[in-house]
């Protein structure tokens, strides 16, 4: 049982435990997603593709650096629009995601913590703002992708659950924490989230399943303590300990 009186490390240790599932975000405690092609620069590609008028009617501002944030405004402009700008940088975005993930480099602690995971009899799963085909180039270039898969099914990584169509449905929404849960037949209480953003922290606290957050940078840290992240610790390092 979690008590006020445990440390920061016994409380991760006892979720770990606890958990027959856990949720890992993908950009941060899996890879660096964008250290060699660069979010800002990516966000600028986005918005050369929507053009000025594109900007324009959705409020965006050419000097934008997030990505993200260029899909929703574009998405929320024309909520409809299945064939023009909307669907041009959902294709766009998603070509990039996965030209990064193929330079990207697995966080420093993640491989040996998916191991001992897996070791211990846990079900691994990625809920993720990013592309599922991004998640997936990274995990099978890494030899990584069997711990996402279930052993008696064909096909790679059935437990990811990327970007839906709708931005709508991303982080913090619940969605892919959800789909997750459904897919495993996991209970909410059965299930840990590790993330790195207050996003993450959001999902994980309206789909029920505990949260440890994870960051090196200590503002970083006090935003996820503010989205109600109880559990923090500055690297994944720290996880792997964790893991009895």
């Amino acid at each position: 049982m979690l008590t006020s009186t445990s440390s920061p490390s016994q409380r991760v240790r006892e979720l770990f435990s606890r958990a027959r599932l856990v949720l890992l975000d993908f950009d941060g405690p899996v890879c660096d997603l964008f250290a060699q092609r660069s979010a800002p620069g990516i966000a600028r590609r986005l918005c050369e593709r929507i053009g000025p008028d594109g900007l324009h009617r959705a409020g965006i501002d050419a000097g934008v650096t997030d990505p993200l944030a260029v899909l929703i405004a574009t998405h929320r402009a024309d909520p409809g629009d299945e064939s023009g700008r909307g669907l041009a940088v959902r294709k766009l975005l998603a070509e990039e995601e996965t030209l990064a993930a193929a330079t990207a480099a697995p966080t420093p602690g993640a491989v040996p913590l998916m191991e001992r995971l897996v070791t211990a009899g846990k079900l691994l799963g990625v809920a993720s703002n990013n592309c599922a085909p991004a998640i997936r180039a990274h995990l099978l270039r890494h030899g990584l992708i069997a711990h996402f898969t279930d052993p008696d099914r064909p096909g790679d990584g059935h437990r990811i659950v990327g970007r839906h169509d709708d931005p709508d449905l991303m982080k913090p929404h619940p969605y892919a924490l959800e789909a997750l849960l459904r897919a495993t037949g996991t209970a909410p209480g059965d299930g840990v989230m590790i993330g790195d953003s207050p996003n993450d922290a959001l999902a994980a606290a309206e789909a029920g399943v505990r949260f440890i957050g994870v960051h090196p940078d200590a503002a970083k840290r006090d935003a996820l303590r503010d989205a109600g992240a109880e559990h923090l610790v500055d690297s994944v390092h720290e996880l792997v300990a964790a893991v009895s």
